[in-house]
């Protein structure tokens, strides 16, 4: 880092918030789960369109059953057997459409198939696809570029950083569930900190964290401009004019507890957003 860099550690009230997301699983690990394979692989005992067959279909009662006189009942009569739905393990892995769903199809069985077996990781992993975590748009005072291309903040005053569209996605906090049978599992994320580094010309130049009650940031709220900002940098590291470039790093942590006792943590990528604001000198203009 160049001489005069900044690199501040800003803890909201609660403090640190715990770190990374880390490695999933947690404790509780997937002892008595079932398991599944395809052509040597590990795959998941059930899906939306099914229990696994063990042969490379997945199963599932057809919703609503063919009328007493469909071909699909091969003589058999309603309530002889079921009709059920074969979905490819291809066509299961491509959502249910495309060509590798050519051989989905209905067939007569002579019992319903077993309920599916899901297992406490799975229905984290279903909750925690509904999340859609994200870093959220940057707020600044001075405004952004992207904002007021015509923006330009004074030397000598300190810069704010916040998180604008602020909901579950963006600051947490974010629970879900999921359920199949009498097994349901809560996954709640949070906000643990917001990581922010400024750059001019390609280079790093400064560095902050905002944790806790204050991940997000706070949007700039009128007061005297000189006085510190709860999160972003001082009027001492505001010296030099030009464009600084800023990228916001959001870091979450995942938790899910299952009601058979199970508890682990997602790993989370942490998703980034970047802006841009002019830093110029204001001078004096006399008659």
């Amino acid at each position: 880092m160049p001489d005069g860099s900044f690199f501040l550690d800003c803890d909201g009230p609660g403090g640190p918030g715990g770190g990374e997301g880390g490695g999933g699983g947690g404790e509780g690990g997937g002892g008595g789960n079932p398991t599944c394979t395809f052509q040597g692989e590990e795959v998941p005992c059930s899906t939306e369109f099914g229990s696994w067959d063990g042969i490379g279909s997945y199963v599932r009662v057809a919703s609503p059953q063919p009328p007493p006189d469909s071909s699909y009942w091969e003589g058999h009569e309603p309530g002889d057997g079921v009709i059920v739905e074969v979905t490819p393990y291809a066509c299961a892995i491509a959502g249910g459409t495309g060509p590798a769903c050519a051989d989905q199809h209905l067939e007569w069985a002579p019992d319903a198939p077993a309920a599916p077996q899901v297992s406490a990781q799975e229905l984290a992993d279903r909750a925690f696809a509904q999340m859609n975590l994200s870093m959220g748009n940057i707020g600044t005072t001075p405004p952004s570029l992207s904002t007021n291309p015509d923006a330009m903040g004074q030397l000598g005053l300190p810069i704010w950083l916040w998180v604008t569209d602020r909901n579950e996605n963006t600051v947490g906090p974010n629970d879900k569930e999921a359920e199949a049978g009498n097994l349901r599992v809560v996954v709640s994320a949070r906000l643990d900190r917001t990581e922010w580094r400024v750059s001019r010309d390609g280079q790093d130049v400064a560095m902050t964290t905002c944790r806790g009650t204050n991940a997000g940031g706070t949007p700039y709220d009128g007061r005297d401009p000189e006085l510190p900002p709860p999160c972003g940098f001082p009027a001492g590291f505001n010296t030099n004019v030009g464009t600084l470039t800023i990228t916001a790093t959001a870091h979450w942590v995942v938790n899910w507890t299952a009601t058979n006792g199970e508890q682990g943590t997602i790993p989370v990528t942490p998703p980034s957003s970047t802006t841009q604001i002019r830093i110029g000198e204001t001078q004096a203009i006399l008659d």
